[in-house]
């Protein structure tokens, strides 16, 4: 066996394997920044304001806060979690309301489903 021959095949394979990468690598970040530019720029999402007038924070707080409805059934440990989850990811900075909570409707009847999985059920 040829070791000069098998370590030359090992290392030259080696080579185009990462200089494809680099090409593969170089090719998405030229199509990423095309598609940032046909699609408007860079447009960096400002940071919010920390210091706010008081002119501005008086009509807020003395408009009148709306009951939150609440479909029947669902416990209010579900609603203040899901009122968590939504505070959580909009941040504290952000004026929103929730306004009602309700369960999602089914995706497909029951029957259907039913039937999905009788077909599909393994042998």
């Amino acid at each position: 066996m040829d070791w000069n021959l098998a370590l030359s095949v090992i290392l030259s394979g080696i080579v185009i394997v990462f200089l494809a990468l680099v090409i593969l690598i170089a090719a998405v970040l030229i199509v990423g920044k095309i598609m940032t530019s046909i699609q408007g720029g860079d447009k960096k999402p400002k940071a919010p304001k920390t210091e706010k007038k008081a002119e501005e924070a008086k009509p807020a707080a003395s408009a009148p806060q709306a009951a939150m409805k609440v479909e029947r059934g669902i416990p209010g440990e579900v609603v203040a979690a899901i009122s968590a989850a939504v505070a959580s990811i909009m941040g504290s900075s952000s004026n929103f309301t929730i306004r009602s909570v309700k369960r999602a409707r089914e995706a497909r009847p029951v029957w259907s489903l039913a039937g999905m999985m009788k077909n599909t059920k393994p042998f």
